[in-house]
């Protein structure tokens, strides 16, 4: 203390709301409103160190790291309005005749605002390239994963994208997966060529999507094989939206060359609750898709009943 009490005081206060601060924001959801009040904080503790000089005139040096702390807590915006006021309040202060304010001499006044000048610049550019790289991974990032996530010429979720986003979103409660398959893609193929066969592709993805709402997951698993995963529908109704899904695709008319084309696909449907029996779920789905192309093809199966019937049906 060495006779100094106030300024003992005062920074035993500071150090009391800090420790507070700290223990409020571990607990709390909302860090910004904190950071706010300690910035606010600081900025009247460099006040203090500046005005009052501290310690025989050495206040001012603490007033840099003070400064900067400042600044890293608000931000480079509200920083910036912070070290504005800091620098214009400062000025006139310690270059007008107040009794009140430490007795620096000229030389050193103007050394005090020059250099707190000059380290503002520098924390406020530091701060803008920070926030600028961090901006610039974050967009790199996000772009790998969904490259890594999105099949490239559908739009859809690939294998590994749904895979993502079955354990982002989670199977809850009972949801309904579909397996779905263009039937004989490779004759169209073969017969149309590849250009063809990416445009019947794309058409099938764009309205499967025109056709499936926001919740659910819809992916290219892979060559002509769709997987698509609903959430809070019931296998009856998924079955139905697929048979018209499976109508409106029936009745696309693809032009190759002066040709009309018609392409047709078949659908396996098994409910999954539980996201730990993915594989068997999608194992049964992929049974049940056979099963309708077994039948005939552009058909739906969605329980060994149908089959039954289906089957009696072309006995």
């Amino acid at each position: 203390m060495q006779g100094r009490f106030v300024l003992f005081c005062v920074l035993f206060l500071f150090i009391g709301i800090v420790l507070t601060v700290a223990f409020i924001v571990r607990k709390a959801i909302n860090t910004q409103p904190m950071s706010l009040f300690l910035a606010s904080t600081l900025l009247f503790l460099t006040w203090y160190l500046l005005l009052g000089g501290g310690a025989d005139g050495s206040g001012v040096y603490w007033t840099y790291s003070i400064s900067m702390l400042m600044v890293l807590l608000a931000g480079p915006k509200v920083g910036s309005i912070y070290m504005g006021l800091y620098l214009v309040i400062s000025s006139v202060l310690i270059l007008g005749p107040f009794t009140f304010v430490y007795n620096y001499t000229h030389a050193e006044t103007i050394r005090i605002i020059a250099s707190s000048f000059g380290l503002y610049v520098l924390i406020l550019t530091s701060e803008w390239i920070r926030i600028g790289s961090y901006a610039v991974i974050s967009e790199t990032s996000e772009n790998h994963r969904y490259l890594a996530n999105t099949d490239p010429l559908t739009g859809l979720l690939n294998r590994n994208g749904i895979m993502v986003a079955l354990k982002e979103k989670g199977v809850q409660q009972s949801a309904i997966m579909v397996m779905l398959d263009i039937d004989s893609f490779k004759s169209v193929n073969d017969n149309y060529g590849h250009d063809f066969g990416d445009l019947v592709l794309i058409r099938l993805a764009k309205l499967l999507k025109d056709n499936v709402k926001g919740g659910d997951l819809t992916a290219r698993w892979g060559g002509e094989e769709f997987l698509l995963v609903f959430y809070d529908i019931s296998i009856s109704a998924t079955e139905s939206l697929i048979r018209k899904i499976k109508d409106e695709f029936a009745n696309i008319i693809f032009h190759h060359n002066d040709a009309a084309i018609f392409v047709t696909f078949s659908a396996g449907v098994a409910p999954f609750n539980d996201i730990s029996a993915f594989e068997p779920v999608v194992k049964l789905a992929d049974e049940r898709l056979y099963q309708a192309k077994a039948m005939g093809r552009n058909q739906v199966v969605a329980d060994e009943l149908q089959l039954v019937i289906m089957q009696e049906a072309q006995v």
